[in-house]
């Protein structure tokens, strides 16, 4: 299989997974009837079981972790979702080969960034996008920038990060500033696309 793309996103809020798909099903064709949606306590998989409704889905967000995955004709794609203390965490993924080419992958950064600006602007506080990341959100921001691996592109809410730190240094010098509308993005010095427009 490809290697995986995610696009994580971190809410004050509980976003619509269905405008998420949205997004996911411009960039795939997918088996509508393939829909697998699985609930779990933690992701050792305990307690894990197979939800057959929306309904359930929707009550389910709050107190446990919800993946949704859907066969595409090239690979996987999904939505996982998670609370982390007060905060909910998206995790959009594609396990395609088209993203194996460069220019592909480049367009599907540009493709999210769009959706960002026409269909969730001001509904997240932080987004990561790479592949095979390591992303593993604890409550703390500044904890999981030290700690994140592989990840190309970061939007976030201005001052979200404690820049002064000195912490950062090594992780910061392959991003280069870009000022996005309401945010501000850290985007990977060897990532060649235009992202300002």
């Amino acid at each position: 299989m490809a290697e995986v793309i995610e696009i994580n996103l971190i809410c004050e809020d509980v976003l619509s997974y269905e405008i998420l798909f949205s997004f996911i099903h411009k960039q795939a064709e997918i088996d509508y009837s393939s829909r697998v949606i699985e609930v779990m306590d933690n992701w050792e998989y305990e307690n894990s079981y197979v939800v057959n409704s929306k309904e359930d889905l929707n009550n389910m967000i709050n107190t446990k972790i919800v993946c949704i995955t859907e066969k595409a004709n090239e690979g996987y794609v999904g939505l996982n979702i998670e609370k982390v203390e007060d905060k909910f965490c998206y995790t959009i993924w594609f396990n395609l080969e088209k993203y194996e080419s460069v220019s592909d992958y480049y367009q599907l950064i540009k493709a999210f960034i769009t959706f960002v600006k026409q269909r969730i602007v001001n509904k997240f506080t932080l987004c990561a996008i790479g592949k095979e990341v390591v992303f593993e959100f604890q409550g703390d921001y500044n904890t999981l920038l030290n700690n994140s691996h592989n990840i190309d592109i970061w939007i976030y809410v201005d001052a979200l990060f404690d820049f002064e730190k000195d912490t950062y240094d090594s992780n910061l010098i392959n991003y280069e500033l870009i000022k996005l509308d309401d945010y501000e993005m850290l985007r990977k010095k060897h990532i060649d696309i235009d992202l300002s427009n």
